[in-house]
């Protein structure tokens, strides 16, 4: 019973990530680089709670500007098959932000504010799962001493070419 349980386990899906902006001070800047560090999952406890860690994956790309990516437009930054499995949570690490603003041409610094977040998804078996996460760059500037930061807005959960889940809903 053992070999058969490591032989269902062997079974591959394909996980694709993606990463899109939802317009609301995106617009304040010609140009915003992400560079991408790395992409966490994390693998649904289950019985062995104690063995549970984040397992990284590494990013297709080395960095986007996000100002290319808003509305319906995303950027592939994760497509591989990965093994099959339960998963319940994501989290996107960068290694910077350099932001250009539209009327003074300079440099803008942007805080990261990215957090994990709480995911429930699965990769089946030759299947296909689709993470789209929607980024939010936000103009703090009338709360001194903040400015422009970087956050999460929510996600779109796609399996096999369907939505399945969307935060915000709408």
């Amino acid at each position: 019973m053992g070999a058969a349980v490591c032989a269902a386990n062997s079974e591959q899906g394909l996980l694709e990530i993606r990463v899109k902006d939802h317009r609301e001070a995106i617009g304040d800047f010609s140009r915003l680089t992400l560079k991408l560090g790395k992409i966490a999952i994390s693998p649904k406890a289950g019985l062995a709670i104690w063995q549970v860690g984040w397992r990284e994956l590494p990013p297709s790309l080395q960095a986007i500007d996000l100002t290319k990516y808003t509305g319906k437009e995303s950027a592939t930054i994760f497509k591989k098959s990965i093994d099959a499995g339960a998963f319940d949570g994501i989290q996107l690490k960068l290694d910077g932000i350099e932001g250009i603003v539209k009327k003074t041409q300079r440099p803008a610094r942007v805080k990261n504010v990215l957090t994990p977040i709480k995911l429930q998804f699965s990769v089946e078996p030759k299947g296909k799962t689709i993470i789209v996460l929607d980024l939010v760059v936000l103009d703090m500037s009338d709360h001194p001493p903040r400015g422009y930061e970087l956050g999460i807005k929510g996600y779109e959960l796609y399996r096999n070419g369907k939505l399945v889940d969307k935060v915000p809903p709408g």
